[in-house]
Parts: C-alpha cells; sequence; structure tokens
C-alpha cells in the first residue's frame, strides 16, 4: 500500500455532454492522473457521439488522447442502474469501456421494488440485486470489465455492510463494490463501517454537512477524512482516490474559474493521497 494511488476526478466536473476529448486535455495539464468517464452525462443529448453508430471511433479518439496527454480512463459510471433490460446500451456501455482501458463501471442497484416501494431489508435487497445484476455482470464479463455496486441514499441501499454482503453472495469474478463518502456521511455511516466486510475496489470521494447528497470538495463539508484515510488503511485499501466532488466545478461562472476549483480539488486530493501512503508505512 506504499505506492501512490492514482488521482481520478469523474468527468461530471463539466456539463453534460461536453466534449470529453477537451476535457481529458485540461485534466491531464492539471496533473490529475486519471479520469472516470460519467456516462449518465452522455446520454442527455440525443446526437452525443456516445448515442450514435460511431462510438466505438468516438471510445477510440477518448482512448488516444489519454495516451498523448498522459492520463488514463480507469473507471467510469453507467447511464442505468441494475435493473436496466437495454442490453445493447449495456453492450454499447462495456464494448466503450474496453475500448478506452476502463477497469471499473459503476452500475447503481435497485433501490425499489416492483410496486416502486423503497426496498428496506438487508436481505431482500441483497436477493433482488444478485437476480437483476445477472444480465450485467455476464456481458461485463464479455468485455473484461468489472462492474461496481454502491452505496445509495435509500433504505438497505444506504448501508455499506449490505452493499459488501451483496457482493459476497453474488460471487462473481467480475463484481465489486464502490464506497461513495458523502452517500455514507449523509446517512449516518462512519467509515468504521468498512471494517469487517469485503474492501471497495473504489471509492467517491466527496464531502457534505451530513444533511445531503451535496458531492463538495473534500475538507469543504463535515466528514473526518482524518479518520477515512485511518480506516482505509486498516482495511488495506489499495485502490485509486477517484474524486466525485461536481457540484462546486458546475456551479462556476466560467471555464476559469471551474479550472481553479479544479486546481484546488487536485491539490487537495494529493494532501489526502499522501496522508494515506504516510499511515500506511
Amino acid at each position: 500500500m506504499n505506492g501512490k494511488r492514482n488521482i481520478v476526478t469523474t468527468t461530471s466536473v463539466f456539463p453534460p455532454c461536453s466534449d470529453l476529448a477537451k476535457v481529458l486535455r485540461v485534466l491531464a495539464e492539471i496533473g490529475y492522473d486519471g479520469a472516470d468517464i460519467a456516462f449518465d452525462y452522455c446520454v442527455q443529448q440525443a446526437d452525443y457521439p456516445f448515442l450514435n453508430d460511431g462510438y466505438a471511433d468516438w471510445a477510440e479518439e477518448l482512448r488516444r488522447t489519454a495516451e498523448t496527454c498522459g492520463i488514463v480512463i480507469s473507471h467510469g459510471h453507467a447511464s442505468f442502474d441494475a435493473s436496466c433490460g437495454d442490453t445493447a446500451l449495456i453492450r454499447r456501455t462495456m464494448h466503450c469501456c474496453q475500448i478506452m482501458g476502463i477497469r471499473y463501471l459503476v452500475v447503481h442497484p435497485i433501490w425499489r421494488n416492483s410496486a416502486g416501494a423503497v426496498i428496506e431489508d438487508g436481505q431482500t435487497f441483497v436477493d433482488s440485486n444478485v437476480q437483476a445484476y445477472a444480465q450485467i455482470l455476464d456481458i461485463a464479463a464479455e468485455y473484461g470489465v468489472t462492474v461496481l455496486s454502491e452505496n445509495l441514499l435509500w433504505g438497505a441501499s444506504a448501508d455499506p455492510a449490505v452493499i459488501a454482503a451483496l457482493v459476497d453472495r453474488a460471487a462473481h469474478p467480475h463484481f465489486g463494490w464502490c464506497y461513495d463518502t458523502g452517500h455514507a456521511k449523509s446517512l449516518g455511516y462512519a467509515p468504521s463501517v468498512l471494517v469487517g466486510h469485503t474492501a471497495p475496489l473504489s471509492l467517491h470521494m466527496q464531502d457534505n454537512h451530513g444533511h445531503g447528497d451535496d458531492h463538495l470538495l473534500p475538507g469543504d463539508g463535515a466528514i473526518d477524512w482524518d479518520d477515512v484515510t485511518a480506516v482505509l488503511k486498516e482495511i488495506g485499501y489499495r485502490g485509486d482516490a477517484v474524486l466525485e466532488a461536481h457540484h462546486q466545478p458546475l456551479e462556476a461562472k466560467n471555464e476559469r474559474e471551474r479550472k481553479s476549483i479544479l486546481i484546488d480539488l487536485f491539490m487537495r486530493a494529493v494532501r489526502l493521497e499522501q496522508d494515506m501512503r504516510i499511515i500506511s508505512e
């Protein structure tokens, strides 16, 4: 755990349907090691390249851009959840991941039952999602992508231990989970909830004041980041520092202000990454 983690940010720090080649160049110029492609931001405009027949060429262009400017495209966030029955969209997304070199793709679990009620019982949640993820995981395996579930905000989905239990129950080689620091904080789960359970393969690092899912820069909310880094050391977390602090960059008045915020975000992430290394030595 002494090696440096990649510092990765979601591309959702830029508006939906932005030119991701330009986004990658900006992030690389600032110093980010990697990008997390927000596929959910790529489906909000009907003529966006991801949705067109030339999507593979678009993905290849992004791969070449990343390679040229020295940044990796390591993570992604799907535009669908585990209930998705659109095999074509699933395959399109997984194919893009394969072309770009994306290792991990977050796909949210289902948190409502067929009647639309929030699933509160942990066992029911696990049973429902094992079945729901099955098709997605089989397709992901074809493309060499690992799907990650995530602790959300509603009912049983909010409990990180339940998400870890889902991964254990599914027991699929292309399935893991992502721990979202902000979601956990807003629902009252301390980082210690990670101890004693299957460790996450990725993080979503974002802050809030404990009252809502604000997606703030780490340090601008109420999360105790010393506590977070100590627990990550205790469980032997070896993944990247993946930033999902998109609220403030999206509120920027112009591109210059957005870049300034992203530089600040990067520097905070550098300090957090250093803390994670220091306490593990």
